[in-house]
């Protein structure tokens, strides 16, 4: 049977348990497909599946990687509208189509669903395979390396300030940790929706890589009164939304951005998953606090589309070879970049 390099674990632990391997190279089931991979972005997920699991067991060994583009390779036999050589990405969440949650669009809270790279194999791979379904055709302005760096980030943050926390224009947003794919990401969704935009980050570079992507107003995070700086901007008022990607570390700043009748909407916890919450001040100001998790197949097309307008940019640190896995899980544990770390694969 041919063979393809990999990246897989088969337990838990540091950077040290990832390897490149020589695995069978996956057939595609009937409704399938299987796509060679030229790009695959990393996320936080990638990280924090191989620390252990998130929510639930996955399968060892594993190969992650939840954003791809790359080729069409092979076609399961009922599979139609798609062919060897079509250049595709695809929507990594699963569902079951047949929920309540499904059945009325929300598919990203569907009980039953599953994600390429954490419950199934991805795309860190010279080849994975995918439901047909769930394909996506690759933006023909952007190169397979800038389609890899938007699918996670894109959808997440437009589902985050778009659908749940219901953004408007001429309101104003916070954005921690500005150097994140979804902050970077969600500077530029916010300007497209008419907000203003005050971020945070950490160093002098950063502040103005943010100011560059449309944040209006930058603060470091180091500084001891930069919670005053950011509600400074906006009068003394507050913000009317704070998107909060980055978990406990950051949700009590986050929360005193806001103003009163403030959305605060959170999609991430990697910083920690407790937060001691002072409930008065959630009554007393009649804040919102709103969970967000992932995006939907439609929002991700429309993403997709927006980038190739040039109206939204992949924002992307480094590239890296398949060999160098390691350094770009060390990359992100270490918050040594501003934006994606894409692997080429091929």
């Amino acid at each position: 049977m041919k063979t393809m390099r990999a990246a897989v674990f088969h337990e838990h632990g540091d950077r040290d348990v990832i390897q490149l391997e020589q695995v069978v190279i996956p057939q595609p089931a009937s409704d399938e497909v299987r796509i060679k991979v030229h790009a695959c972005a990393l996320n936080w997920l990638d990280v924090g599946i191989r620390r252990g699991p998130q929510f639930g067991a996955v399968p060892l060994p594993l190969t992650t990687g939840v954003d791809v583009s790359g080729l069409i390779d092979a076609v399961g036999s009922n599979v139609r509208g798609w062919r060897a050589g079509d250049a595709v990405t695809f929507y990594s969440l699963v569902t079951c189509g047949e929920c309540e949650f499904c059945r009325d669009g929300e598919v990203t809270v569907c009980p039953q669903h599953k994600i390429i790279g954490e419950h199934m194999n991805g795309g860190l791979a010279e080849y994975t395979v995918v439901p047909a379904r769930n394909l996506i055709a690759k933006p023909a302005n952007l190169t397979h390396i800038e389609v890899a760096a938007l699918p996670v980030v894109s959808k997440t943050a437009w589902h985050m300030l778009i659908s749940v926390a219901r953004l408007q224009a001429g309101e104003t947003v916070f954005i921690p940790g500005a150097g994140g794919g979804v902050a970077s990401m969600g500077i530029q969704i916010a300007k497209h929706a008419g907000a203003t935009v005050i971020v945070s980050t950490s160093t002098a570079e950063k502040m103005e890589r943010a100011r560059e992507l449309g944040a209006d107003h930058v603060v470091n995070y180091r500084d001891d009164n930069w919670v005053e700086q950011a509600v400074a901007f906006t009068g003394g008022r507050g913000v009317d939304v704070a998107q909060d990607l980055v978990g406990a570390m950051t949700w009590g700043d986050s929360l005193r951005t806001l103003a009163r009748n403030g959305r605060l909407v959170v999609c991430g916890s990697h910083s920690g998953k407790s937060f001691n919450l002072r409930i008065p001040q959630i009554y007393h100001r009649q804040l919102s606090i709103l969970g967000s998790n992932g995006g939907t197949y439609n929002e991700l097309r429309h993403c997709l589309e927006l980038a190739n307008q040039g109206i939204l940019r992949p924002v992307i640190d480094r590239v890296l070879p398949l060999s160098q896995i390691r350094e770009g899980h060390r990359i992100l544990e270490d918050h040594d970049h501003f934006g994606k770390v894409v692997i080429q694969v091929a």
